[in-house]
């Protein structure tokens, strides 16, 4: 991978930890009911750092769709 790569995806990756959408947060944070179910607690840095692990892991498959097919 390219430095301009490996950028863009730290960047994508920072972006996320920074900023959430609001069903996001709603429906997997603040109001989620099997948190109640589980016998251990998520901190929320957990939480932002699962979210960003997978907006960086689409932002990686759609650069090597549009490499592909572009």
């Amino acid at each position: 991978m390219n430095k301009t790569r490996i950028s863009l995806l730290v960047l994508t990756f920072l972006v996320a930890m920074a900023y959430q959408p609001n069903w996001g947060y709603e429906n997997f944070w603040s109001k989620a009911d099997f948190y109640d179910s589980i016998p251990f607690t998520v901190p929320y840095l957990v939480f932002l750092v699962v979210y960003s692990s997978i907006t960086t892991g689409i932002s990686e498959l759609a650069i090597r769709f549009i490499k592909k097919y572009a």
